[in-house]
């Protein structure tokens, strides 16, 4: 098996999992590297073969400053003035659009975890940042304290990937080289637009996909705030930050602006990493324009290290601004952006212990319902408004390893994958949860899944050591009938193996009319390295 095991890469205490025993250290709870190495040398699970594709398929690569944990797409903009974010246009659709340059927002977070110096630095501090000195965010942007030592840094890098292939190649960062020939690449990465340096590791991210802006769900008189897509980070310090994407309508460069930050969380001792959060931002996308959804507030669910799981209401309220104030250009904006922490439950234990709770999700058609997984290898489900005790557990009879991805289908709303260290991806129908309606390997610890936002049977998995994989479930089809075998023609149509570290990070980039092409991107993570590549590049 691969992995390595190294008894200096632990201090911590003793934990018993899985019929095994290894140490590991809870200050390096994220990423679970070791833990991923360590269950590889010990449970002899089937793995699919490897295609190699190496140098075959992917357009451009950077390496980042920190380390990778999560690559996270928007839908695709117009880059020739602001507009509100237009939705993605099917291929086949003969809606006209205007024949502009489409962009798509991406951002990764990074993590890293700084070692004790002698003078209390952290490592690191004397990089060169000259790279993106010019487009980087204004000092007053940045989010939280200095660096202390034994602490996490982490930080937020927006690129704009664009459509059309650009005259001028302007890559400066270190080791970014595309795979071919200049004059044929159209989709790079080139500079970060901004980097936002943040108070502490950031281990997960989400867009704010709903339909409708915050303004909308409030009262008339706050109606002239300009819809702005939404990113909420989870950091290492147990804090959600949200940012929105800006255009200056001057310059034409984006950036990310911090809205606000949660505050302390609620019947805790002490602080507890954020691992995973999730928008409940669907549920307005199918309904019509006078349906009762519409008008439920926004909410973020939130897991962490410590076994729990929390909710979060993200409101607008009105802000007070004089006449004589002087506000920043272009700002009409007559209210803020808040984030409350409304609950928090115990969720998940083992052997008496609290478990880390790495991934979280709402249920798709109904945003009382909240799906949690943990280190424990157990999937729950709670009802939000009864959490002493979880509505459904799927346990260690089904997953032989820690459940660390929920993934709710985009169009069918009963739908929701999840994955797990044990390298399977399971599909439940929450109508019959008892078991899986599909289920299959995918050569390696599953760490993200994302649907594809057209397809409805493709996915895309990180799959850690195993690299990505792009997966075709044909019963999730709308022209599938045969449904006696949901494993039937389940197919890995790609597999991407050019990192050389564990894959944490992957999603889809699907430009809307005139190009309708799209792309993957993935981030590892001991490489911090980040890739656009071909989904269906297939192997030689």
């Amino acid at each position: 098996m691969e992995g390595s095991w190294s008894d200096g890469d632990v201090d911590g205490g003793w934990r018993w999992y899985h019929m095994c025993c290894w140490r590991i250290d809870p200050q390096r709870l994220l990423p679970p590297a070791a833990r991923h190495q360590r269950l590889q040398c010990n449970l002899q699970l089937p793995t699919q073969s490897v295609w190699t594709m190496e140098s075959s398929n992917w357009f451009d690569q950077i390496v980042t400053s920190l380390n990778a944990c999560s690559i996270e797409t928007y839908e695709p903009l117009p880059d020739n003035e602001w507009v509100e974010p237009i939705a993605q246009n099917d291929c086949n659709s003969e809606v006209a659009t205007s024949q502009c340059d489409y962009v798509i927002p991406l951002i990764i977070g990074c993590y890293q975890l700084n070692e004790s110096s002698v003078d209390g630095s952290a490592p690191g501090a004397e990089e060169d940042t000259s790279q993106s000195a010019s487009r980087d965010v204004d000092p007053n942007d940045v989010v939280g304290v200095p660096v202390e030592s034994n602490s996490r840094s982490g930080e937020l890098r927006l690129y704009m990937i664009s459509s059309t292939k650009s005259s001028t190649s302007s890559i400066t960062e270190s080791e970014n080289k595309s795979r071919v020939n200049d004059d044929d690449v159209r989709f790079r990465f080139r500079d970060a637009s901004c980097i936002i340096k943040m108070e502490s590791g950031v281990l997960d991210g989400k867009w704010r996909k709903r339909g409708k802006a915050l303004h909308q769900i409030m009262p008339a008189d706050s109606a002239s705030y300009e819809f702005k897509p939404l990113f909420a980070s989870a950091c290492a310090s147990g804090k959600i930050h949200l940012h929105s994407l800006e255009r200056n309508r001057n310059t034409k460069e984006w950036s990310l602006s911090h809205l606000a930050s949660s505050g302390d969380q609620l019947n805790t001792d002490e602080a507890s990493l954020c691992l995973s959060l999730a928008w409940n931002d669907f549920m307005d996308m199918d309904c019509d324009e006078d349906s009762p959804n519409n008008n439920n507030p926004d909410q973020i669910v939130s897991s962490y290290s410590n076994g729990t799981v929390a909710l979060h209401r993200v409101f607008a309220e009105p802000r007070e601004i004089s006449d004589d104030a002087c506000s920043c250009e272009g700002d009409n904006r007559k209210n803020s952006i808040s984030i409350e922490e409304t609950h928090r439950w115990d969720a998940h234990h083992l052997f008496g212990c609290p478990s880390e709770v790495w991934t979280c999700s709402f249920l798709r058609d109904n945003t009382n319902v909240v799906l949690s997984g943990a280190d424990d290898c157990s999937l729950k489900i709670w009802d939000i408004r009864q959490t002493l005790r979880s509505m459904h557990k799927i346990g260690d009879s089904e997953f032989t390893a820690g459940v660390t991805a929920i993934s709710p289908h985009p169009a069918r709303s009963h739908i929701f994958a999840v994955g797990s260290y044990d390298e399977i991806v399971r599909i439940y129908d929450h109508r019959k949860i008892d078991e899986p309606m599909a289920k299959f390997h995918v050569g390696g610890g599953v760490w993200r899944i994302k649907w594809h936002p057209k397809c409805r049977g493709k996915m895309l998995v990180a799959a850690m050591h195993g690299g990505c994989r792009v997966v075709e479930v044909p019963v999730l089809d709308s022209t599938y009938t045969d449904v006696q075998d949901v494993n039937a023609g389940v197919e890995i149509l790609s597999e991407f193996t050019a990192h050389k570290s564990m894959a944490y990070g992957a999603d889809w980039l699907c430009f809307g009319q005139p190009s309708c092409e799209e792309i993957a991107a993935s981030c590892s993570f001991y490489d911090r390295k980040a890739f656009l590549w071909d989904p269906y590049n297939q192997p030689k």
